[in-house]
């Protein structure tokens, strides 16, 4: 292994990890010099634009992260091919920028995609499945397609509360979405429950 990436990757990831995402972007780029010196095929590369991908969608740099994911979706499928359950992930990030820069359709396009690979990947019910289905909720509420977003966040806080129990704030954003949804289509008591619900969540998280 190349020490000198290794060493970046390292220092990259740490910088990541305190939000240092000027020392994370130099660091990564320079761990992407030291890769494409490597063989076709090294997985130190697909790391490497995935940790430059991220950093770059932490800064607000939106249409470089989309051209890296992109160019680590390609490499993905064909190292590891197109069913492979990284191949998920990347779909998935991918769909998180697009969302984020406003693009929904495309968002749940990726979406949609992450999650028939985790289904076949981890099973119906598992926890990775839930949360792909809560982002395929989010990019369904903010298109208008309230019936669709319905049934995904539905089904995503059954996953959750059975994988993580009902008292995890991974639910709290899950509910108020979810509330807000249900006060667009005129069910405002609904609505005040998941919200109470979200309350009660928020405040064992203080105790």
């Amino acid at each position: 292994m190349s020490l000198v990436w290794n060493d970046l990757k390292q220092s990259a990831e740490k910088a990541m990890e305190a939000n240092d995402w000027s020392t994370a972007l130099s660091d990564w780029e320079a761990a992407l010099k030291e890769a494409e010196s490597f063989p076709d095929g090294d997985g130190r590369q697909v790391t490497t634009l995935e940790g430059l991908a991220r950093t770059r969608f932490s800064r607000g740099d939106h249409d470089e992260a989309e051209f890296l994911y992109k160019r680590t979706l390609v490499i993905r499928r064909d190292e590891q091919g197109k069913d492979h359950k990284d191949v998920a992930s990347v779909e998935r990030n991918l769909g998180v920028v697009l969302f984020t820069a406003g693009r929904y359709g495309e968002a749940q396009s990726h979406f949609e995609k992450a999650l028939n690979l985790k289904k076949a990947a981890f099973g119906d019910a598992h926890i990775e499945v839930g949360r792909t289905i809560y982002l395929l909720a989010l990019a369904c509420h903010a298109q208008g397609h309230y019936d669709e977003a319905d049934t995904h966040y539905r089904k995503s806080l059954d996953i959750k509360n059975k994988a993580l129990g009902n008292n995890s704030p991974e639910l709290i954003n899950l509910l108020r979405n979810y509330a807000d949804l249900l006060r667009k289509t005129s069910r405002d008591s609904i609505a005040g429950q998941m919200e109470q619900f979200a309350k009660g969540i928020e405040a064992k998280q203080k105790h």
